[in-house]
């Protein structure tokens, strides 16, 4: 639900912190850029916003913000509708940041079986790295 949760669980709360502030800035960059109306759209930009969804709570929220907003009548300009390439610059930001997020979820299992592998005595306190 939210990118770094994991890292936060085991105790590497910087890093969590860092992926939260890196994934979300990154999601509402591309909203910022692309509008809200035309990154996180389920209907015209499929295979993007399948990416999209792995922000969670991310997508989430831009998809009710771009629900409540009015469509614009035709013929007029929209603060939250972007013209190309504005709009494929923003999609691409918003999925790159579910990709991302991917890769963060990775990690954190990776690390939660790594630490459960080793002894209780052997394990480095959470936030500190073992003498080499």
């Amino acid at each position: 639900m939210m990118p770094g949760l994991g890292h936060f669980y085991l105790g590497q709360h910087w890093r969590g912190a860092l992926f939260l502030a890196v994934i979300t800035t990154t999601f509402w960059g591309g909203v910022a850029i692309g509008g809200v109306k035309n990154t996180v759209d389920p209907t015209n930009h499929r295979a993007w916003f399948v990416a999209e969804l792995c922000t969670a709570g991310n997508t989430a929220a831009g998809m009710i913000i771009g629900s409540r907003l009015a469509d614009p009548e035709k013929g007029k300009a929209s603060p939250y509708l972007a013209t190309w390439p504005a709009d494929d610059i923003g999609i691409v930001y918003c999925g790159v940041a579910g990709l991302l997020n991917v890769l963060v979820i990775l990690d954190a299992v990776a690390r939660g079986a790594m630490r459960r592998r080793q002894p209780v005595a052997a394990r480095p306190p959470p936030g500190r790295r073992r003498p080499a």
